[in-house]
């Protein structure tokens, strides 16, 4: 081996620019872009271990449903991210409305598939409990729910990320009574989907921002326990999501 200083001038030039050169491809494919930006629903491989949000949804329930009445029932939202590995994390959500309540808990697989897009698959197990007390009329609920999903996200120049998202939803069976009396109905697995588009940025300070739509489709809604209602097709629900990521 011969040692560097017996190294002619432009042999050591050359040396060193390929040493800067790899050196340099390193930091440019640990320079992520997306490296300290904040997201929540963008598929996309987690880089910090944890991501938290917290917001409120608004659910609109359908006419057919409530009758006379058409009204939104609004919902505390949190939503915690855990890093898993590379392309892996678990999602973590409660919506909480105080009388009635769902966690769900899942895990996700992301895949960064060019420079500006992403996609992600999911699938997520729920539990819903509710309880109700109205002039000495108690009423219960709970159930289990799973629901698989596809993400694909598209990341804007400017730090604003959109997604949109497919879901499956399946009712994995409930159980509610009406004082002690329980009320029991046959379930079809699949009972629907749901269709939304997410629109994150960053917002103030460190914090960013998240605004979502979802378009439900289905003959069972968690948050319709307490009226009984006996649709068998699927029924419209639209749901407006609003959070903050810490």
């Amino acid at each position: 081996m011969i040692p560097f200083f017996y190294i002619k001038l432009p042999q050591k030039l050359f040396c060193l620019l390929v040493f800067l050169s790899i050196f340099n491809l390193n930091g440019l494919a640990q320079d992520d872009p997306m490296k300290d930006q904040k997201r929540i629903f963008f598929p996309y491989p987690m880089h910090k271990n944890w991501q938290v949000s917290i917001g409120v949804v608004t659910t609109t329930m359908s006419q057919e449903v409530t009758e006379e009445l058409r009204y939104r029932v609004p919902a505390i939202d949190l939503h915690v991210l855990k890093k898993l590995g590379k392309q892996w994390l678990l999602d973590a959500r409660l919506n909480s409305q105080a009388f009635q309540n769902q966690v769900t808990l899942g895990p996700h697989w992301n895949k960064k598939l060019g420079e500006h897009l992403s996609m992600g698959l999911g699938n997520e197990l729920g539990f819903w409990i509710g309880f109700m007390n109205l002039a000495g009329y108690k009423t219960k609920g709970m159930g289990w729910s799973n629901t698989p999903s596809i993400s694909f996200g598209y990341r804007f120049e400017k730090g604003s990320l959109l997604t949109v998202r497919a879901e499956s939803l399946m009712s994995l069976g409930k159980d509610t009574y009406a004082g002690t009396t329980r009320i029991s109905r046959e379930n079809k697995v699949f009972n629907g989907s749901a269709y939304s588009v997410f629109f994150e940025q960053p917002f103030f300070s460190d914090k960013s921002v998240t605004l979502g739509f979802r378009a439900i489709y289905t003959n069972f809604l968690w948050q319709t326990w307490a009226l009984f209602e006996n649709y068998e097709r699927n029924l419209f629900y639209p749901q407006v999501i609003i959070g903050v990521i810490l």
